[in-house]
């Protein structure tokens, strides 16, 4: 995708009303200064015409330029021809002139990309080179043309003159003329020189060239042309940049010619011929005024690039210094140069040193005596030139220690060189918490899947054993003693058929009845019904909080879940213990909703246990004692009803059970 080029002046440069007074300007400064300002006698154009059409056609409007530059032909003709008298030769080197200008405006357009002249020291460069060579071919047409229609249509110029007089002109007068139209970075125009800086050392500047060119004030106090011109030029182009200077140069311009056409000032002692004046002053003009524009132009180009280095900075830094990401850098000795807010609490976080910049990485990570030396040996395999990343627990075991990502890079200059480097760390522990959840969730998933299917294959089993049990017990008569085996062979298979059903709980495909229930209503009359089953080593405390919302829920499910979880507490404590089931209102999600606790001091469980206890068929009660479906049958209807369970527990220090479910009017 090309840029877009830059335009000269909003929108596409100057108006066209100003050019066209421009255009007049020129038609009054070549018949008013041509008998003065000119190369060679038989010069018909004054050489400040050559600059002054130059900046027309580049500030104007591209649409603009080919009847600005008819304008611009007749003007220099007839302002040429009132003067000189001398019509042909007049209206052949408005032509001639005309044309360089346009020759002049294409090139640098095609060389600079559309760029204005004075935005860079490299336009400013290529209009150097367009002026060069854009006067070439018009020049070299017309000593062609001269001659085959004779001296006296075309003027009678050798090549060389009017190439210098046209380069010289362009070179002094141009860039003054097109400084308005400059574009200025903003932050260059903040910083430059105050208005009232500005008018005082104008002033002064004004009095200065008085004194020098226009010989007003006592002839004690006349300063030499330079010292009334030069130091203020410099101070104009340092304090108040390429439009500032432009003016100075203007008053400047002025002061020579004026004094030039008044006979006055230094350049009135090369005689009385006007001519000759006007030569001597138009040297000093273009040796000084034009030439030096590149100062001012340089010193704007540098400033803008240091202001838009600062906005770069400023933004890269807000970047870093906002990001989520833990960011440090180190120089070459391993010394912090940089780092973030976020890896600065982090590192606290897991080693209690709060880094600075300017403190040693080692020092740092000195108080992780477990990683240090592995950090330090990333760190100058990254110094080496390496770039990678790396994935390890950090921090000490006793605060916190986390799992991390680190991305390790060499930091080079602007030559290549290593002058440090960096780190990028992302805290993963959280990560690979939510991914060994979503696993369980899936494994889980996939058994309830397993369950549900063989749980209704099997049902649909013992229900043929119950329907043919039952007619096998109707042929025989009621003292028959085969009656009783009958009956076992029912009861087992009445058995089964519940163990199908806690499956179909945990596979969450079993039919339920949901009605809106008070939670502390149903915990209160079913704990008194556990009292007995728990047995009289086990103390039940009930607690329930007031103003619950109201869940929607099946009860007799529900019921089943605060059994499942009393009868595995009573199993974990076989000497007694406490037993605390408490009811709170909560926060759950987006919404109100109610938590279930349910509390042991039993023998807890370990890190193993923990990841499968809602497996169907796991256990670790001993053969004959238990299924392995009582968690699991927990786990599927706290999740059909739309809620979460969640375990606390640790070998030796008890178990913790937690039920979350949304309030009816959320669920």
């Amino acid at each position: 995708m090309s840029a877009a080029r830059p335009r000269l002046s909003a929108p596409d440069g100057v108006p066209l009303a100003v050019a066209v007074a421009l255009t007049l300007t020129l038609f009054v400064v070549t018949w008013v200064s041509g008998p003065v300002l000119r190369h060679m006698p038989q010069a018909v154009i004054p050489w400040p015409v050559h600059g002054i059409a130059l900046a027309i056609l580049l500030a104007a409007r591209p649409k603009d330029r080919i009847g600005l530059a008819l304008g611009i032909w007749t003007a220099v003709a007839l302002g040429a021809g009132l003067h000189s008298q001398d019509w042909p030769r007049s209206f052949a080197a408005g032509a001639q002139m005309t044309a360089q200008s346009i020759v002049i405006t294409l090139l640098h357009q095609w060389l600079s990309r559309g760029r204005h002249p004075l935005r860079g020291v490299l336009s400013y460069a290529w209009l150097a080179v367009a002026v060069l060579f854009g006067i070439l071919p018009t020049t070299m047409l017309v000593t062609l043309a001269r001659t085959i229609v004779g001296a006296q249509y075309i003027p009678g110029y050798t090549f060389a003159l009017w190439w210098v007089a046209a380069v010289t002109s362009i070179a002094a007068i141009t860039p003054l003329l097109m400084a308005p139209t400059a574009p200025v970075h903003p932050e260059v125009r903040r910083a430059r020189g105050s208005p009232a800086e500005f008018a005082a050392v104008a002033s002064l500047y004004v009095v200065a060239l008085l004194s020098a060119f226009l010989a007003v004030g006592n002839e004690v106090f006349v300063l030499p042309p330079a010292v009334a011109s030069i130091p203020f030029l410099i101070w104009a182009g340092l304090r108040f940049g390429v439009r500032g200077y432009a003016f100075f140069a203007l008053l400047f311009f002025t002061a020579v010619i004026v004094s030039t056409l008044l006979d006055v000032g230094p350049f009135s002692d090369f005689g009385r011929d006007p001519m000759v004046r006007g030569q001597r002053a138009w040297i000093y003009i273009a040796s000084l005024a034009g030439p030096t524009m590149l100062f001012p132009i340089a010193l704007a180009e540098r400033a803008a690039a240091e202001a838009r280095a600062r906005g770069a900075f400023a933004q890269l830094a807000a970047i870093i210094e906002s990001s989520g990401d833990l960011i440090a850098a180190v120089d070459r000795d391993l010394v912090v140069i940089a780092v973030n807010p976020a890896w600065v609490r982090e590192f606290e976080e897991v080693s209690g040193v709060r880094v600075r910049a300017g403190m040693p990485m080692a020092a740092a990570v000195a108080a992780l005596p477990l990683d240090a030396a592995d950090s330090l040996s990333h760190w100058r395999h990254a110094l080496a030139g390496e770039q990678f990343t790396v994935t390890r627990k950090v921090g000490d075991p006793e605060r916190a220690r986390h799992e991390y990502e680190i991305a390790y890079s060499p930091v080079r200059d602007e030559r290549g060189d290593i002058v440090g480097a960096s780190q990028v760390v992302r805290n993963v522990s959280h990560r690979r918490k939510q991914e060994a959840a979503a696993a369980d969730a899936r494994r889980l998933e996939a058994l309830g899947r397993l369950a549900g299917g063989v749980a209704h294959d099997f049902n649909n089993l013992m229900t043929a054993v119950v329907g043919y049990t039952g007619i096998v017990a109707g042929t025989l008569p009621a003292d028959d003693p085969r009656q009783a085996d009958l009956a076992e062979i029912e009861k087992a298979a009445t058995r089964a058929g519940e163990l199908t059903q806690q499956l179909l709980a945990f596979a969450r495909r079993r039919i339920i009845e949901p009605k809106l229930v008070d939670i502390g209503e149903l915990v209160g009359s079913f704990t008194r019904l556990l009292a007995p089953l728990l047995g009289s080593t086990v103390r039940l405390t009930v607690a329930v909080g007031d103003a619950l919302p109201t869940v929607r829920l099946d009860p007799v499910q529900f019921e089943q879940v605060l059994m499942n979880l009393a009868i595995n507490a009573r199993d974990a404590m076989p000497v007694g213990g406490d037993l605390a089931v408490e009811v709170v209102a909560t926060q759950y999600r987006s919404g109100d909703g109610v938590r279930l606790s349910v509390r042991d001091t039993g023998h807890g469980m370990s890190a193993e246990t923990l990841a499968r206890i809602w497996e169907p068929f796991y256990t670790t009660k001993p053969q004959g004692r238990g299924t392995g479906l009582g968690l699991a049958t927990v786990h599927g209807i706290v999740h059909q009803a739309g809620g979460e369970i969640s375990v606390e527990s640790a070998e030796g220090a008890g178990t913790t059970f937690h039920v979350l479910l949304p309030a009816a009017a959320t669920a």
